[in-house]
């Protein structure tokens, strides 16, 4: 399918490294999110792996983490434990892989960085303490107020799981020392300065608003604009805020749009290294892309058997890794290219030409991007007057 695409001889020797791994420690979930790129976007995987990864295969998956880390002199390493929902893979497991990784760690020059995305109806203090004990930050999923929220995020018998969210929320809030933040998939009929006060008000320092995962096979069912409109008045609300929270797609935004870094995997003309370990153990490319169709990101590269470094010659892994290789002409005439990037991967994908598109999004990446500079140009002009010695 990707042999028209990239060459998966040229493999460099030393490729981009990865420093984020996405565990799959459970492959169930108490909730059934209509949006979700897991379970109801086409992709049917899940049904042939185990339901939880087991202390086994988790052993194997920090140790060749662990060693890959110090044969690359990588000091950190970040490890998202991931779902489905992975509380649901019990307090007893969860405290011992979170031992197992803090031991691993000790005869190493590297830190684990963990953290645990959660649906949070299961999250209650001793959760907190227990993860907060060992480090592990918290992402909380969460759509906004109760009306938002409980459209899409509901559980098998149709009953929203605002409520609980919410009391999870308010628990994390009143924790101190704590790392939490919220991560939130955006409805564009929603009205976005609402969905941001909701979240400050209940106490929220980092929120991550996810553009929903589509692409040309199966495009955004909202008209042309609706989106672009969603982000741009997100966007000024956020910006005329005395302390506004962390939003990373506007942070990186504006870094890019000044010829900075970004700081995630949706924006700037990075390879894209992010690997997955599902619950049977195997690695492989970014989880997201089962968007593409069912089972393209399957492989039989066991951790047990297998360094981190396999995946390498994997073709679906290198077009990651050479995504901008492989942008049409309209995209490399753009001038926003570099602050893009073409637009996330996944977004990318029609069945007949593969990920030489841009993102089904450009249109609406365009205007967010070009609305961005033109509200920070002002700015930055009159800083730079100020710093310019007379």
């Amino acid at each position: 399918m990707y042999a028209s695409e990239i060459e998966t001889g040229l493999v460099a020797p030393i490729p981009p490294l990865a420093r984020i791994f996405v565990l799959k420690i459970a492959e169930l979930c108490n909730l059934n999110c209509s949006y979700c790129y897991m379970y109801n976007k086409g992709d049917r995987s899940f049904r042939d792996r185990p339901k939880f990864m087991s202390r086994e295969i988790a052993s194997a998956v920090l140790t060749r983490i662990a060693s890959y880390a110090v044969r690359r002199n990588l000091r950190t390493i970040a490890l998202a434990l991931h779902g489905g929902e992975p509380l649901l893979a019990g307090r007893e497991w969860m405290q011992w892989f979170l031992q197992e990784a803090r031991r691993i760690e000790a005869g190493g020059d590297f830190q684990f960085e963990i953290g645990v995305q959660t649906n949070a109806t299961l999250l209650d203090s001793q959760w907190i303490e227990m993860l907060s004990a060992y480090g592990a930050s918290i992402g909380v999923s969460c759509d906004g107020p109760e009306e938002w929220n409980d459209r899409e995020r509901r559980d098998f018998d149709g009953r929203g799981s605002y409520q609980k969210v919410r009391t999870a929320l308010e628990l994390l809030a009143a924790t101190p020392g704590v790392s939490w933040g919220v991560l939130t998939v955006v409805n564009p009929d929603a009205p976005p300065k609402a969905v941001l006060k909701h979240f400050v008000d209940l106490g929220a320092q980092a929120i991550e608003f996810i553009w929903p995962d589509y692409n040309h096979d199966n495009p955004p069912p909202w008209p042309p604009g609706k989106m672009a409109s969603y982000f741009c008045e997100l966007f000024d609300y956020w910006y005329g805020l005395p302390s506004p929270p962390e939003i990373r797609w506007f942070e990186s935004a504006i870094s890019l749009l000044l010829g900075g870094p970004s700081r995630i995997d949706a924006l700037g003309p990075d390879p894209l290294t992010y690997i997955t370990v599902e619950s049977g153990g195997t690695w492989e490319p970014l989880d997201t892309l089962r968007i593409c169709g069912n089972g393209i990101t399957c492989t039989s590269l066991d951790v047990r058997t297998c360094d981190v470094e396999t995946i390498w010659t994997l073709p679906l892994y290198q077009i990651g890794l050479r995504n901008q290789d492989l942008l049409p002409p309209v995209c490399n005439r753009c001038a926003y290219r570099s602050v893009c990037g073409g637009g996330y991967l996944p977004h990318r994908f029609r069945r007949d030409t593969g990920f030489s598109n841009p993102s089904v999004y450009c249109a609406e990446l365009l205007a967010v991007l070009s609305h961005i500079w033109q509200r920070i140009a002002p700015d930055i002009q009159k800083l730079r007057a100020v710093s310019t010695p007379r």
